[in-house]
């Protein structure tokens, strides 16, 4: 499609959610592009589980699989980064390095950004026994010896939920004032979890995979896999610039049942809504958002109330 047209959507982000909604959408024969500047947020992960019929994938394998299903069927796809987005008129202008475009719908795909502890050489073990969700991973450090960085108020439910997959738990508070309570402290204790308020200063492992934390007073905690949960945030401020709701004490956008956020014809999906945080509930919310878009998009000589439609 030429610069100057009008897509029907334009999609910013290019992981399950932004890409399982080109698809749909393309299967109505709607003008979409997706754009994608290649930087996901699972960039390190080994693996995803937990995805129906690709159980273990790599995430770049998954992603190439999607892009060329979306392109079969005529969705485009450019690469680039989107770094404006305003409402104009009837229609959306997405400002982006390759120019400025414009559709009749949005859809916000380009996710949050995990923050790491600022632990020596942690990247190296990042995405192979270093992990950020236990959904997607608690499985695989089943009976395991697993370390959790945090200090936050919600460090002590994300430990607890690991409980699920194994009793050999340590907290690490990293040298941190602890934000959880006392009561949420003595629950932990209850369970067998340890808590150490020192920062970690150093990982030890090779290959990827860690065998033990060292703190500052030079203890050293054995631990197979580490999780961490210190904050996250959104990839860029599109949704700032656009007005749309964010969801308090969170980097969620607010949205409906169909995704669409407080701003008409603006959608988000994936890891911008509340909710899961899996590739599989993410590809949901694509898929969602592109039966609602393409209905939103009929004209009303082709519109009929029926809620199952």
């Amino acid at each position: 499609m030429p610069a100057e047209s009008t897509y029907d959507c334009i999609i910013i982000g290019g992981g399950p959610a932004g890409l399982t909604c080109a698809i749909f959408l393309a299967r109505y024969h709607r003008p979409v592009l997706l754009i994608d500047n290649g930087r996901p947020r699972n960039y390190a992960s080994r693996a995803i589980h937990g995805f129906l019929g690709q159980h273990g994938i790599h995430p770049g394998e998954l992603r190439e699989r999607g892009r060329a299903e979306a392109q079969a069927v005529g969705a485009e796809i450019r690469e680039c980064t989107a770094e404006r987005a305003e409402r104009v008129g009837d229609v959306f202008e997405v400002t982006t390095s390759d120019g400025t475009l414009r559709a009749r719908r949005l859809v916000l795909a380009y996710g949050v950004r995990d923050q790491l502890p600022d632990i020596p050489d942690i990247e190296e073990y990042y995405g192979a026994s270093v992990f950020h969700c236990p959904d997607c991973d608690g499985y695989e450090i089943t009976d395991k010896r697993v370390g959790v960085v945090g200090w936050g108020t919600n460090v002590a439910a994300f430990s607890l939920k690991l409980l699920q997959w194994t009793d050999s738990l340590t907290i690490f508070v990293h040298g941190r004032d602890r934000e959880f309570s006392k009561e949420e402290t003595s629950k932990l204790l209850a369970q067998g979890i340890d808590v150490k308020d020192e920062k970690v200063i150093r990982l030890l492992g090779s290959n990827g995979k860690i065998s033990a934390a060292v703190l500052a007073t030079g203890e050293r905690v054995e631990v197979d896999a580490l999780f961490f949960t210190i904050g996250m945030e959104r990839s860029c401020d599109l949704a700032e610039q656009l007005g749309c709701r964010i969801v308090p004490e969170t980097v969620c956008l607010a949205v409906n049942d169909f995704k669409e956020t407080n701003v008409e014809g603006v959608y988000a999906i994936g890891d911008l809504v509340p909710g899961s945080q899996l590739a599989i509930t993410a590809a949901a919310n694509g898929a969602i958002a592109a039966i609602a878009i393409n209905q939103s998009l009929l004209p009303p000589a082709r519109r009929v109330k029926n809620p199952g439609s």
